[in-house]
Formats: C-alpha cells, structure tokens, sequence
C-alpha cells in the first residue's frame, strides 16, 4: 500500500488534485463566506467582490503548495511567482467574465446560483491553470513546453545542406 501512495504521488496531476483541491476548498470558501455577507447586506456586485477577496487571499498560497508540493520548482521564485500570479490573473479575470455571464445573462442571480455557478466555473478553470502552469509557470529551464516540437530557422537548415545544394 505503502509503494502505492509513493508511486501515485510521484504524478504531478495527483498531487495538484490534492494541494490545488485544498487550496482551491479554501479559496471556495472564502468566496461562499463573502459572497453570503455581502448578499445579505445587499451589496451590489457581490460575487465579484468575493471573488477578488478570495482571489488576493489565495493566490500566495496557492503559489507556495504548487511551487513546492505540486511542480516541485527550481526556478528563481519571484520569477516562478510573477508567472504563477499572470497565469492566475488570467484565471481571475475569465472567473470575473464568466460569473458576470452567469450572473446578468443567464439570470443567476440568487445566492444559492452564484455558489453553484462559481462550483462550474472553478472545476473549469482548475483544468485550464494546471496546463497552463506546468507548461508556463513552472517549466524547467531550457525544457520545451509539452506539445510543442522545436523549429529550426532557415539559417540553421541552410547550414545543414551539402554545398552544391546552397544558393
């Protein structure tokens, strides 16, 4: 049993299902907190509000759990962070954008709709910033992004053909 908790925590997918869940658990949370007070207050533009709370709240902590548990960084860490924190302000804003959408569009406007609307929006935005976050924030150095094939440029390929073939 033991073999396998080490051999699955070897994964960096397992391990961001695990740190990214409770840091994203704890980001919810903070977000379902506000948004409840703010709601009941009346306050207009609550889950926006909320989610720029739980946003500025959690993203230094979830920085430290992906760059330590998750993807195991050895890059400078303010650069790492500076990366991490452009690709989560993306997250932010297209969180904004689409619980904006929820919201004013499609008539969610309850409490309760918004809490589960943002439930919908999370578990699609974990999915986009785990790639985007090993294949950006936490790439290794000199490693090529998944899925991309290196390019030689034409001076390269010209050096490479047999003389007679060169213009």
């Amino acid at each position: 049993m033991r073999n396998l908790v080490v051999a699955i925590s070897r994964r960096p997918e397992v391990r961001y299902l695990v740190f990214g869940g409770l840091n994203t658990a704890f980001s919810y949370g903070l977000y379902a907190v506000s948004l409840l007070v703010l709601d009941a207050w009346g306050v207009p533009g609550d889950f926006a509000i909320a989610i720029t709370f739980s946003w500025i709240v959690s993203n230094l902590t979830s920085f430290l759990l992906q760059r330590h548990f998750v993807f195991r960084g050895t890059g400078h860490p303010i650069g790492e962070f500076i990366k991490f924190t452009s690709v989560t302000l993306g997250s932010f804003i297209a969180n904004l954008a689409l619980s904006w959408f929820s919201a004013q569009v499609l008539g969610f406007d309850s409490a309760t709709e918004k809490l589960i609307s943002q439930l919908i929006v999370t578990a699609f935005l974990v999915v986009v910033t785990y790639v985007l976050h090993k294949t950006f924030s936490f790439r290794k150095a000199g490693a090529a992004p998944s899925g991309m094939v290196a390019v030689e440029e034409e001076s390269d390929i010209e050096d490479q053909a047999p003389a007679h073939d060169r213009p």
